[in-house]
């Protein structure tokens, strides 16, 4: 068995490749510098209703801003503090840098108040309209300091169209107010129109960020041609029930991504970035690992299983890993230990804002030692075929079932663990 052993030990060291792809920069040397802040705040305490879709939409928005070569500083349900000191950061990142482009996320929960808007942190205690100048965050303060950058470009996208989650509110007002003094060289944009309620999406993200994804994500479209589609998809959507408010204050032309030639034509390679598992993915970057423990109902009686995966195209992964098995139900055998290193292709179909379940056909080598009680030990070695099935629950709880056979046998496994996939 010693033998059996480092052979098992010599395969484990070399069966598992976990794909980790690095995003090529689209900027050029002489391109702008590009930085961006997202904020999701979705997790609200107290009186506040939770919202389901805002770090959602913060994590693919800013999965999307580091492919097209911004450097990216997320905040997901932030305080006051924390979103303040982010807008500090972000202001001198682009008041320092030459030839600068900045771009200002929002989603979560916004108010007016006295023709003033303010973006409300998760933790916020605010008793009365009073309070709001103090306890929330000021859209136009975060304007004020854009400006004081004085860079070349600053796009403020505000997802924060929601009901005013107040009580207290004497105006019933919905909505946000009109700007009302907007930098200059910037492009603002509301998820709805002025007074107007936003809707949270029942997807994975909300109504207006899942059309945002889809346009930003395109390459080649210059900077307001991206929002006029994006209003148009989603007055489309909505049945024109929502509609998009853009303020345009920036006069020259812009690419936030790749740059088109002089006749329009895009760099040779340039593709756009893929919808993967509901949120938005640089297919080169998808990846995952995941751990689980269950039974085959056949020799082994106990398997544990490591897995790790890549999605090339949306909806579809390649999953390679492997089963080792320790337990085994003969009484004649003193030791045994098994490995069966596979891999699947398998489609993915998410039903929720995270999650899914999956199908998926594949194979890999079963190999198995034994020490028999006599003192003569022996191995055994099959191709097995597999069909699979399974779920994944929070991006987190993989369960699965495979059916695996060598022509002439079958056996079962089931098998619960933890997963990180389709994030």
């Amino acid at each position: 068995m010693k033998g059996s052993r480092a052979r098992w030990l010599a395969i484990l060291g070399l069966i598992l490749f976990l794909p980790i792809g690095v995003c090529a920069q689209e900027d050029s040397a002489d391109g702008p510098q590009k930085f961006a802040l997202v904020i999701g705040n979705g997790a609200y305490v107290g009186t506040l209703s939770r919202l389901t879709n805002p770090e959602n939409d913060a994590n693919d928005i800013a999965a999307v801003l580091q492919h097209l070569g911004f450097t990216v500083d997320k905040v997901l349900n932030g305080n006051l503090d924390q979103m303040e000191n982010a807008v500090m950061r972000l202001r001198d990142k682009l008041k320092d840098a030459d030839n600068a482009y900045g771009f200002f996320f929002y989603a979560g929960h916004g108010v007016q108040s006295g023709g003033e808007n303010y973006l409300i942190p998760v933790d916020a205690n605010i008793p009365g309209e009073n309070y709001l100048r103090n306890r929330a965050m000021s859209v136009q303060t975060v304007l004020d300091d854009l400006n004081d950058a004085r860079n070349d470009l600053n796009v403020i996208v505000l997802d924060a169209c929601r009901d005013n989650p107040f009580g207290w509110s004497r105006s019933g007002s919905r909505g946000l107010a009109m700007v009302s003094r907007q930098p200059a060289d910037s492009i603002i944009v509301y998820a709805t129109s002025a007074g107007q309620k936003a809707s949270d999406g029942e997807g994975r993200n909300g109504l207006f960020t899942s059309q945002l994804l889809n346009n930003l994500a395109t390459p080649g479209i210059e900077v307001k041609e991206i929002f006029t589609r994006t209003g148009a998809d989603v007055a489309s959507v909505s049945g024109r029930d929502q509609m998009p408010a853009i303020y345009n204050q920036f006069f020259g032309t812009a690419y936030l991504g790749i740059v088109p030639d002089d006749a329009g034509n895009l760099l040779p390679g340039s593709s756009q970035v893929i919808i993967v598992g509901g949120g938005m993915s640089d297919p080169s970057q998808f990846w995952s690992v995941g751990l689980s423990g269950g039974s085959s109902f056949a020799a082994p009686w106990a398997i544990g299983t490591a897995r790790g995966t890549i999605a090339p195209i949306k909806n579809i992964f390649f999953e390679l890993g492997f089963d080792y098995g320790m337990i085994n139900r003969e009484s004649d055998v003193d030791s045994y230990s098994s490995l069966y290193p596979y891999a699947h292709v398998a489609y993915f179909m998410p039903f929720s804002e995270e999650g899914g379940v999956y199908v998926g056909v594949g194979g890999g080598v079963w190999m198995v030692s034994y020490d028999i009680s006599d003192g003569s030990d022996y191995s055994e070695n099959f191709f097995l075929g597999a069909v699979t099935a399974g779920v994944n629950f929070l991006d987190m709880i993989n369960i699965s079932y495979t059916l695996r056979t060598n022509f002439s046998n079958m056996s079962h496994k089931v098998s619960v663990g933890y997963t990180y996939r389709f994030k």
